[in-house]
């Protein structure tokens, strides 16, 4: 029970904290470009290589604070950045082939996905 207390209130700030990027962005840099989702990922991306190094290379924090900042909190403000971690991890254990296929396939599926749902989506609605 504790674990999903763990997740979920690191999901609600990491939601808190990707909607904040998100206004902000909007407010400063305007809407014509997707910056508050850059934002957002590129800092998770920040985030999570630093805590990674910090869990697991020097051991500083335990299981209690991955399962908040990773899975809660960095979960929820983008999982963009669990997918380049994983992507980066493949490739430093030599998994060159398995990195370049969780890049394509998470960008090739994901828009294609995103294509179907809209197209289911029209469908629905009758359009």
């Amino acid at each position: 029970m504790m674990n999903i207390l763990l997740v979920g209130a690191g999901g609600a700030l990491g939601a808190l904290c990707r909607y904040g990027i998100s206004v902000a962005a909007n407010r400063f840099l305007g809407t014509q470009f997707a910056w508050g989702t850059f934002g957002a990922n590129s800092l998770g991306c920040l985030i999570i290589g630093f805590l990674f190094t910090w869990i697991e290379v020097r051991h500083f924090l335990g299981p209690s604070e991955k399962l908040f900042f990773m899975i809660g909190f960095l979960g929820a403000m983008t999982t963009f950045s669990t997918y380049a971690l994983e992507s980066i991890r493949f490739a430093q254990t030599g998994a060159l082939g398995l990195a370049i296929t969780n890049v394509m396939a998470n960008h090739v599926v994901g828009l294609c996905f995103v294509l179907t749902g809209m197209w289911l989506g029209n469908l629905r609605a009758g359009g």
